[in-house]
């Protein structure tokens, strides 16, 4: 039945993309110094300036980790210490009063 075909024949589709070299590090610097010169008037390099604001002061996850880690351990401390305070106080007061019943 092929033969009975007329014009091209069917190829398989091929994509053309080319993979471009991403680099971070290069833009974050482009948009930096973009920001220190700004252009008379332009309104979206004032809201992008803003945003990263925004951005860098409230994504300190590391500081906020590091924060909450040092409460808990904190936290953790005095409930150890509080109950080895009440043992003592309940072996110095009851202890004596165990120890006659058995005797």
């Amino acid at each position: 039945m092929s033969f009975l075909r007329f014009g091209k024949k069917i190829k398989n589709r091929t994509f053309d993309y080319i993979p471009k070299y991403y680099d971070q590090d290069k833009e974050e610097l482009e948009k930096r110094l973009k920001r220190y010169k700004p252009q008379p008037g332009d309104t979206e390099l004032t809201k992008q300036r803003i945003r990263g604001g925004f951005r860098r002061k409230y994504n300190t996850k590391d500081e906020y980790v590091s924060r909450s880690q040092k409460r808990s351990n904190l936290i953790l401390v005095a409930t150890l210490i509080i109950l080895i305070i009440l043992t003592y106080v309940f072996l110095s007061e009851y202890l004596p009063r165990i120890v006659a019943t058995f005797e």
